[in-house]
């Protein structure tokens, strides 16, 4: 059995906008992505820091709740 599938009718592909030309830095014609991000002299330590301090505080936070509930419940 031969299946013979359907062809779609072909659809224009979308421009980068016309400014993008003028774009020298990073991210490519459609503007930064996440990666193209980092602090200028390239140092992220700031943003290691706050990673660092939100996900202790969570930690914390999560081993005092299960604590609080082992010591209720038990």
């Amino acid at each position: 059995m031969k299946y013979n599938p359907e062809k779609r009718a072909e659809t224009p592909v979308a421009k980068p906008p016309p400014e993008s030309e003028y774009r020298v830095d990073g991210g490519g014609p459609w503007g930064p992505t996440q990666f193209d991000l980092p602090e200028r002299n390239g140092d992220n330590t700031l943003a290691a820091v706050l990673v660092a301090a939100i996900g202790t505080v969570l930690l914390l936070a999560l081993a005092g709740a299960w604590t609080l509930w082992y010591f209720k419940f038990n």
